[in-house]
């Protein structure tokens, strides 16, 4: 084992005999100087002991010169020691002492210098640690101002999030709506193009038919002429057979004018199917009534002829 490990392995067992800090100290300095032969210093008993501040190795090394100054005097003035011993005794002595003394001196200027400088040290650091804890405080209320500031923006962000989520269910049942009258109108759209077509069928028909009329009536009057010219030949002869003609040639006049008749109100109820249909008011049954209306007026007329 190494001196510097038995001195430490030393100081060690000091430990709980001497709980006082400065009793430890002094018998550090003891086993120091007695023991190994080292001229104990403030700076090495605090970096053996490591207990207390810097100030109390250099009290306690002080205390022990001074009690060995002490104990060497009462040594040396013994009456039994020779003069000339306890001269030199104590001329060595007070050189020890005086080296000692210059050693502690030294040892306790540097302790304070050192002492100084930890202590402007640890008040740098503390200032820093002050500015520090400003900064800290500082930056701590603006990331509470910013994080009240977050918040305040969420609640809004959720708030304008629930008022859209309203206006989308609501534009939703509004466009569910539209499309359902979508298609309503379609479908009713679809119904009147049909009713149209069919209208438009109808009066293609009943057209066709009134210029059949037509025709029928020209062929009548050519017919008619033709039976006039006959009669007008055979005047005498066929007398009876003249009257017989004049006769169907009044009521051919007259179907001739219900013809007439019906075709003007066959044109007035085409005139208003076309404003029903334009104003989206016919519907099939009025069609069904026109068409049944038509069709009893063509049936009629065919029994008229």
């Amino acid at each position: 084992m190494t001196d510097e490990a038995r001195l430490q392995a030393d100081i060690e067992a000091l430990r709980p005999r001497f709980p006082d800090t400065q009793d430890l100290y002094r018998e550090v300095c003891t086993v120091l100087f007695f023991r190994y032969g080292i001229t104990p210093t403030a700076n090495k008993l605090y970096q053996l002991v490591r207990k207390g501040s810097m100030s109390a190795p250099a009290e306690a090394l002080a205390r022990f010169w001074e009690n060995l100054r002490e104990k060497s005097r009462v040594r040396i003035e013994h009456p039994d020691i020779p003069e000339a011993l306890r001269d030199a005794a104590g001329e060595l002595t007070a050189k020890l002492w005086q080296q000692a003394r210059s050693l502690a001196d030294e040892a306790c200027a540097a302790v304070r210098l050192d002492t100084q400088h930890q202590v402007d040290a640890a008040n740098q650091a503390i200032a820093a640690a002050k500015q520090q804890e400003g900064h800290a405080r500082h930056e701590l209320v603006s990331e509470q101002a910013h994080g009240a500031a977050l918040a305040e923006q969420l609640r809004n962000l959720e708030q304008r999030v629930a008022h859209d989520e309203g206006l989308r269910t609501g534009l939703e049942q509004q466009i569910q709506q539209l499309a359902a009258q979508r298609q309503e109108l379609t479908a009713f759209v679809d119904a009147a193009r049909d009713a149209e077509q069919r209208a438009t069928e109808e009066q293609r028909r009943l057209l066709l038919e009134i210029d059949r009329e037509r025709g029928n009536a020209a062929r009548v009057q050519k017919e008619l002429d033709a039976v006039r010219a006959t009669l007008d030949k055979a005047a005498k002869a066929q007398a009876e057979k003249l009257a017989q003609a004049l006769q169907q040639v009044d009521q051919l006049r007259q179907h001739n004018a219900e013809l007439e008749v019906s075709q003007a109100a066959l044109r007035v109820e085409r005139d208003q199917l076309q404003r029903r249909l334009a104003s989206s008011d016919g519907d099939h049954s009025s069609l069904t009534r026109l068409r049944s209306a038509g069709a009893n007026k063509l049936s009629a007329r065919r029994r008229m002829r």
